[in-house]
């Protein structure tokens, strides 16, 4: 029988799906686990709808290499990834959920000298110069970097030829599918004494940035959005995505806006809001699930 794979990147998000499931995870009782490569692999249902669910860890590489282990080694419909991310879009709030459409790599770089030439392939540049203070004043030897597009190989391609991919994009009928759930409500407050002022809200179809890095500088979060408009930023997103496209099993992405990248007076707040972000990410999870068509036997 197939089922669809749930991954999420850290602990919290698990327990935060676990705590809205009206009762414990419906784990199947002869195999309710599967231990490989150090991952626990949950198999059970949510929705009574067929789920494999695993924690693959923080980085690209975790998230490549449990997605292409999951789509391996069982028999799988399709991939759903949650979690939580930065958010560098000033129109989003933090707590809100983003399913983006597309999502783009910026962390494959060709880092170059202050006077060297970009590769005529590279998408987008970052002049660490442009960021002097006072501007404009000395060398920056940091130099610039240019943004590499990925090299993308799919089943449906020619073997050993890699296309020019700059956005992954995740799967249309399931981002349709998801703007059902379009206006749901969604948690306010992180305590009975803490509450955010504004109603937190489920986004469906903006962009996504992915990097091995965590974000939390001003500058750089207003250069992802003004260069790539991308609306959040984690580390694991666009690497499931490719992995999902590269076999050909549909993916969706949702993430709970936890911080504001570096945007923030002070020190970033995913400490505070991470697990209400982690929360409504996991509520829209279940409300999608919930949307699925049953699986054939």
């Amino acid at each position: 029988m197939k089922g669809h794979v749930l991954v999420s990147s850290l602990s919290i998000q698990l327990k935060r799906m676990l705590s809205l499931l009206p009762g414990p995870l419906d784990l199947i009782r002869k195999h309710p686990f599967v231990d490989l490569s150090g991952r626990r692999f949950r198999v059970g249902k949510i929705q009574n709808k067929k789920i494999v669910y695993v924690r693959c860890g923080v980085g690209m590489v975790n998230a490549a290499a449990t997605t292409q282990q999951m789509l391996d080694l069982f028999n799988i419909s399709g991939i759903i990834h949650f979690g939580i991310s930065g958010n560098v879009n000033d129109s989003m709030s933090i707590a809100d959920v983003t399913i983006p459409k597309q999502f783009v790599h910026t962390g494959l770089w060709d880092w170059l000298k202050p006077n060297g030439t970009l590769d005529p392939s590279d998408f987008a540049n970052l002049d660490f110069g442009s960021y002097n203070v006072p501007r404009g004043k000395g060398i920056n030897l940091l130099g610039r970097i240019g943004y590499s597009y990925e090299q993308f190989f799919s089943e449906s391609g020619k073997p050993n030829t890699a296309q020019c991919l700059i956005w992954a994009h995740t799967t249309l009928h399931w981002l349709q599918l998801a703007t059902k759930l379009e206006g749901i409500q969604l948690e306010q407050c992180v305590n009975s004494s803490f509450c955010l002022p504004h109603k937190p809200k489920l986004v469906v179809g903006l962009r996504g940035s992915t990097a091995n890095i965590f974000l939390d500088n001003a500058a750089y979060r207003d250069f992802i959005f003004q260069t790539f408009q991308a609306s959040s930023v984690d580390m694991e997103s666009s690497a499931i995505v490719m992995t999902s496209l590269s076999n050909g099993f549909p993916v969706i992405v949702i993430r709970g806006l936890s911080d504001l990248a570096g945007g923030q007076p002070g020190n970033n707040s995913v400490q505070i809001f991470g697990f209400l972000a982690a929360l409504n990410a996991a509520k829209i999870v279940i409300q999608f699930i919930k949307l699925l068509p049953a699986e054939e036997k």
